[in-house]
């Protein structure tokens, strides 16, 4: 696997376990009873810019809303870019998508209403959030074209040489963590030549008097 999700930051919470189907209409059109969500399911060959998914009370997720934060969700899955090709143009991985994608907005309207984003702790949660997004997107660009694959015989020889340290491992699991673990640490190397390029740039300076 050639792409490292190191710096992976979730960019919104995927809820497993929770299975919301009462309410589910299939239909070629349909309007949203205010109490409850629906999901549209179409039977035109092309879908129109306009497009909606789902609607939840006064909340319609359009197409292109649902496009987006698909394309957020496959961006940051620990796969490299043949598999997240594949699991793109999967239809089922989609609507498994949107389900979780609803029961998201079911929740998050509830904390709303609720008031939690107007809390600090969510306010600086968000800066957090946001923060190391735009590092693992920078991250992504600049270090991630630099790895080179590691070789079949390297790995073969670590394994060769620790193989009482996998034992119990299926033989292609243990190949694929020696890799990983490879490509980390070329990785790491990368991050560690990039932070000091950094700080020889900017002037930083540590108040060791305070107590942290």
């Amino acid at each position: 696997m050639r792409k490292l999700a190191v710096f992976a930051v979730s960019i919104f919470l995927i809820l497993t376990g929770i299975f919301i189907d009462r309410y589910i209409i299939s239909a070629q059109d349909a309007a949203a009873d205010e109490n409850y969500f629906i999901i549209a399911q179409t039977t035109r060959k092309t879908s129109k810019p306009g497009d909606w998914v789902a609607k939840i009370d006064n909340k319609t997720i359009t197409l292109n809303e649902f496009e987006r934060e698909f394309n957020v969700h496959v961006y940051s899955l620990p796969i490299d870019e043949k598999q997240k090709d594949l699991y793109q143009n999967d239809t089922i991985n989609k609507k498994k998508f949107l389900i979780n994608l609803i029961n998201e907005y079911l929740i998050y309207q509830k904390a709303l209403r609720k008031g939690y984003d107007k809390r600090k702790d969510v306010q600086d949660l968000i800066k957090a959030v946001e923060r190391r997004a735009i590092i693992q997107v920078y991250l992504n660009e600049k270090i991630e074209p630099k790895l080179q694959d590691i070789p079949d015989e390297q790995i073969e020889s670590i394994y060769n040489q620790n193989k009482k340290l996998f034992a119990g491992v299926d033989i292609d699991v243990a190949r694929q963590q020696i890799k990983m673990q490879l490509l980390q640490r070329q990785y790491n190397d990368y991050l560690n030549e990039l932070v000091d390029e950094l700080k020889g740039e900017a002037k930083v300076i540590r108040n060791d008097e305070v107590d942290l």
